[in-house]
């Protein structure tokens, strides 16, 4: 296999282990000796507790040949310390039955108040923040369709972590100086991100996890929505991916970080609760969904499309009104359900017995699958059933989402990640639960995520007082372990700002100081003296061991001058 660069003789320089930090690189050792220690190596790593359930279709092998001869010793991430202590964490309260929950933060000025709250041990960076509040490199902002450069929510992880490393060193400084005692702030709290659906193709799906790994996340979540049909887990018309190419994703995403020997973790996310649209029908795991017509020789949507659309005279509102008297008219159905409108009770019964018999030993049959079960089953009917015919302008299939389709979906991509991240269009408790029933039958160590979505009316759904407050801990003891609220920044932000500007409008500095100075001294926040939150004290403190003593009194930030001395 390796032949060509296996030669007698070859010389290669050495590369420490995965798990060394303090060890040299070798002297030079030949190719073949260096190969077989770094793939023992590779494989050791694997072999530990971290990756007890996760599945590799790839050999340690083929991580070695993509890696280059760069030791990987010499890129150490942080970001990977960071992926281990995020592990740890989940596994703790995982295993505590307690939730890991948090809020998801637009600013370094969020993270930092959340690095006082000892309670909250991560943080989150939502897509739908970055693209609705930050400008990336096409200066625009924009709902939530993914359609903003793939290295937007990398950017900002990156501009997140290194504000934490700031804050962190600050503190440091203050702890090693006496200054404090708070033994609760932690500064390097785990980042998770929002890779939404991959930006593209494997290639690119590499290359954003690679991103998001150097600039600092210790765990990203990828959904399976299309690229171009990606929307907001709360907004219509997503179209979902092939279960294939959703897996191809999280296999794409797990190789480039065991290329650069890193511990981020994966989140796959399910969208197929809510999905009406498929993009493709190429895999037969998603066949038993994808919907079509029962009745015979019906004119394709799309072909009456194309001829409203040559017609001089017709408008888009004509186009629109004859699509919704299209798809009401003709009813769609997935093949079983089809297939039992076709035939008598006796011979679906029939069917669904061949069928069961057939599951015993895979999991999934496919269209032409089915239609000879169907066949066996009722040998004398013809069963009509398109899936082409309903598909939409843009070639997506239409598609039966709900719970059994994200079990389902869910089932495929544990194996070949650290978490499951089910989006739901309520907060439903007793819905979750059967989800978490249903998983945990097969897969009982996966860890599920929920999104404690702003975008719910919580009040609406029934929630008392006491059951709002205990929600996320009556999820946690079914194993959703990572629970968030997503746009917890964004809100806050909006509420806060909108209500002093409300104020300063009319009452001026007064408004100011009982809205903002006030509670910030009543609460003891650090943004009071932002001088000092910026880190104005610690820069002073680098600048006098550069000067070595020397203008430390008339260059001290702390001098005369400092106006927040005053507080």
């Amino acid at each position: 296999m390796l032949k060509h660069i296996l030669t007698k003789g070859t010389m290669y320089k050495g590369a420490r282990s995965l798990t060394s930090s303090t060890s040299q690189p070798s002297s030079v050792v030949n190719l073949k000796t260096f190969i077989t220690d770094e793939v023992r190596k590779i494989e050791n790593w694997w072999a530990q507790p971290r990756y007890k359930e996760i599945k590799r279709p790839y050999s340690a092998l083929d991580v070695l040949k993509h890696r280059g001869s760069l030791p990987i010793e010499s890129s150490r991430y942080a970001f990977s310390f960071q992926a281990q202590k995020l592990f740890k964490l989940l596994k703790d309260k995982f295993e505590k039955k307690l939730p890991l929950h948090t809020l998801g933060v637009i600013d370094p000025v969020q993270m930092s108040q959340l690095a006082r709250s000892k309670e909250l041990e991560v943080m989150y960076l939502s897509g739908w923040a970055c693209s609705s509040t930050l400008v990336g490199t096409t200066n625009e902002v924009s709902p939530d369709f993914g359609d903003y450069p793939y290295n937007t929510v990398p950017n900002q992880v990156e501009r997140i972590f290194k504000a934490q490393q700031m804050h962190d060193r600050k503190f440091f400084l203050e702890k090693v100086e006496g200054l404090t005692n708070d033994s609760t702030t932690d500064y390097l709290k785990p980042i998770i991100a929002d890779a939404d659906m991959g930006h593209g193709g494997n290639t690119t799906i590499m290359k954003l996890a690679k991103l998001f790994a150097e600039k600092g996340a210790a765990a990203i979540h990828l959904e399976d929505q299309m690229v171009g049909g990606k929307r907001c887990g709360h907004l219509g018309g997503a179209v979902i991916v092939p279960s294939s190419t959703h897996l191809s994703r999280l296999v794409a995403t797990r190789f480039q970080w065991d290329i650069m020997g890193t511990e981020n973790l994966i989140i796959a996310r399910t969208d197929s609760f809510n999905g009406k649209l498929l993009s493709s029908s190429s895999d037969p795991r998603d066949h038993k969904f994808i919907k079509g017509t029962i009745e015979p020789g019906i004119k394709p949507w799309c072909d009456r499309l194309a001829e409203l659309e040559n017609l001089p005279t017709v408008t888009s509102e004509q186009i629109a009104l004859e699509e919704v008297e299209w798809y009401s008219k003709h009813q769609v159905f997935t093949f079983d359900e089809a297939l039992q409108k076709q035939v008598s009770q006796t011979e679906y019964e029939k069917y669904l017995k061949l069928k069961n018999e057939q599951l015993r030993d895979k999991q999934f049959l496919s269209l032409k699958e089915m239609k000879t079960l169907a066949f066996q089953a009722s040998p004398t009917k013809r069963i009509e059933f398109d899936w082409d015919a309903p598909k939409t302008k843009e070639g997506y299939y239409l598609f039966k989402g709900g719970m059994e389709a994200a079990i389902e979906r869910s089932l495929y991509f544990a194996p070949y990640a650290d978490m499951i991240w089910l989006e739901t269009k309520t907060p439903d408790l007793q819905q979750a639960i059967w989800f978490s029933s249903k998983i945990h039958e097969t897969y009982p160590h996966v860890k599920l995520v929920y999104n404690l979505s702003p975008s719910f009316n919580w009040s609406a759904h029934g929630y008392n007082k006491e059951k709002l407050k205990s929600f996320i801990w009556d999820l946690a003891k079914h194993g959703f372990v990572l629970q968030l609220v997503s746009l917890a920044g964004l809100h806050t932000n909006g509420l806060s700002f909108w209500q002093l500007a409300k104020s300063f409008s009319k009452d001026a500095m007064k408004a100011y100081v009982d809205q903002v100075q006030r509670p910030e001294k009543l609460e003891n926040s650090d943004i009071l003296t932002h001088q000092k939150w910026s880190g104005a004290e610690y820069v002073d403190s680098v600048m006098k061991v550069l000067q070595n003593g020397s203008s430390s009194h008339t260059l001290s930030t702390s001098g005369d001058a400092f106006t927040e001395n005053e507080f």
